[in-house]
């Protein structure tokens, strides 16, 4: 399936940097160990036997594979292309035992492709996590639904199901995971699928996930939100939770000037060396804000941007976007 959006940063590529978050720093020691593996593997097994000799504990079993696959396993961007233009019926079925045995073969085959060729979208990264994992003795399961992922799509309820992604269970507890997410981007200027190693999306807490995900099956939201709660959510994007930040005063995604020609937030989590910038699709240009203040507090004129869409950046990278109406 077509990301529009997926991890899209406007020349900032090349502005990179390394980040230390907490998932990062507790599993450094495993991701340590997972990237000496050779990127080569093509049998399941092989990989899963690797797995299971060097770990012993569920959440370095998940992490390990996680790991292997998001940084092995690129983005199929001419496979997205292909499905985007059409509708995908994999297979038809007729009672539901028909249906188990002929999704697994489907899974079975798509781990496979995707070993072989190390191209995935999120049907193919799902799979994988899934077959992998439960070869490890870990429980989990493929869960499809909406990812907000383009502006377009702000105020509108999640009916299209576009993306898939997993939930493992350990210790008794369901846990989220992206893995199509979690391994790059696609560049604004190439359209090329480029590594960028993001684990915010490994074990992401329910009311993060929810930010961008809404699943076909209201259960596994797991908190009690509705539809509705999930079409007004701002777009946010990777480097949003990667950096753990927080932007305040903007709840909605959809803002009027009627309401005031300032649309006015801040964002909890900023270094003093981070700088934030904005753009409207209008005028496709980032602009400095004239002042800021110690609390980090924005505001940018709307007045004349009525149905446009405003992004906010930070560091040259795109964090969330807003539409601006009447």
């Amino acid at each position: 399936m077509k990301l529009k959006f997926l991890f899209f940063l406007i020349s900032s590529f090349f502005n990179f940097i390394l980040i230390d978050n907490n998932y990062s720093q507790e599993y450094r020691k495993t991701d340590s160990i997972v990237d000496n593996y050779l990127k080569n593997i093509i049998d399941a097994n092989v990989l899963v036997g690797l797995v299971k000799k060097d770990f012993s504990n569920q959440n370095e079993k998940v992490r390990a594979i996680y790991r292997w696959v998001t940084t092995t396993i690129a983005y199929d961007v001419d496979l997205a292309k292909e499905l985007d233009s059409k509708s995908l019926n994999a297979f038809s079925y007729t009672t539901d035992k028909e249906k188990e045995k002929k999704e697994l073969l489907f899974k079975l085959e798509l781990v496979t492709k995707s070993l072989s060729s190390k191209k995935a979208v999120c049907h193919g990264y799902a799979a994988l996590m899934e077959i992998l994992c439960q070869k490890a003795g870990v429980e989990t399961k493929t869960i499809f639904g909406n990812l907000k992922s383009d502006p377009s799509q702000i105020g509108l309820l999640p009916s299209e199901i576009n993306h898939a992604w997993n939930v493992v269970k350990i210790d008794n507890n369901w846990k989220f995971i992206d893995a199509t997410l979690s391994a790059g981007f696609i560049s604004n200027k190439t359209n090329l699928f480029k590594f960028y190693f993001n684990d915010s999306y490994f074990f992401m807490n329910s009311e993060d996930f929810f930010m961008n995900h809404f699943p076909s099956e209201e259960k596994w939201l797991f908190i009690s939100k509705s539809k509705a709660d999930y079409a007004k959510l701002p777009l946010f994007f990777g480097y949003y939770f990667q950096l753990k930040y927080h932007i305040n005063k903007q709840n909605s995604g959809i803002y009027s000037v009627k309401n005031s020609s300032k649309f006015m937030f801040n964002i909890e989590g900023l270094n003093e060396s981070d700088y934030v910038q904005y753009s409207f699709n209008s005028d496709n240009k980032l602009h400095d804000f004239e002042q800021e203040s110690t609390i980090k507090n924005y505001e940018v004129s709307v007045a004349d941007k009525k149905n446009d869409i405003l992004a906010i950046f930070v560091n040259g990278k795109i964090i969330s976007m807003y539409k601006i109406i009447l």
